[in-house]
């Protein structure tokens, strides 16, 4: 059995999966309902909206952070969404490096977004520290004392914290958990909404960002889950 197959077979088994696609679906449907192009809202706005909204039912489905004893559990959601909340057992916290993440057995998962309709198409190199690193534990890049430049997200005004290939490895090396990625994006246009689950790789010299990547959603617009669920808050 592959490592994508183990993966996906022991958080099916765990009820794992169903509670990842509750919450994209969740956080996506809501996020969409409060984006208004025309009162000045852009595209990051409803990125970073379901980002945050993401985090939030990923902490509901597993009784997490605020939600460990149960206050507020419900607060904010839909009637549907009230009444077909997951609870699923055997899910912790493991954020790295401020960097929220969840840990189910051997797995850890970190969240992170796309421009839609691009998932083949990032570029670990340009992430944060912590995305680099989780994406350098796939392999030996080629030159592995090449400099990875700081990512997109890192402050500026400070001193460039510069790290090799072989940084990165070394540091992913004294750590047995293995991590993959939740990754998802949106259609501004239609809602058409994307959910991903796979390993990165470092793809400095180009080539693929994943050694190997499931969708876990068919075809869906929170537009349409929008309008089959007027009148249901």
């Amino acid at each position: 059995m592959t490592e994508d197959e183990k993966v996906i077979t022991g958080m099916t088994e765990g009820g794992v999966l169903a509670a990842l696609r509750w919450a994209a679906v969740s956080a996506y449907t809501r996020a969409w309902a409060d984006f208004d192009p025309e009162t000045g809202h852009s595209q990051t706005v409803l990125g970073i909206t379901a980002h945050t909204l993401l985090a939030d039912r990923l902490d509901r489905v597993f009784r997490l952070e605020k939600y460990a004893d149960g206050d507020g559990l419900l607060a904010g959601l839909l009637r549907s969404e009230q009444e077909s909340l997951p609870h699923v057992a055997g899910v912790q916290r493991a954020d790295l490096n401020g960097s929220p993440a969840w840990q189910f057995g051997e797995y850890r998962w970190f969240v992170s977004s796309f421009e839609h309709g691009r998932v083949q198409d990032i570029a670990w190199g340009r992430k944060s520290r912590t995305k680099r690193r989780i994406a350098a534990e796939t392999g030996v890049a080629d030159s592995p004392d090449q400099f990875v430049l700081p990512g997109t997200f890192e402050p500026t005004g400070v001193a460039l914290d510069l790290v090799t290939v072989r940084d990165l490895l070394e540091a992913s090396g004294r750590n047995s958990v293995v991590s993959i990625v939740l990754t998802h994006s949106i259609d501004p246009d239609t809602g058409s909404i994307e959910l991903f689950l796979g390993r990165p790789r470092l793809n400095l010299g180009g080539g693929s960002p994943w050694m190997w990547l499931r969708s876990l959603l068919p075809t869906f617009s929170v537009a349409d889950a929008a309008r089959l669920s007027a009148g249901d808050a």
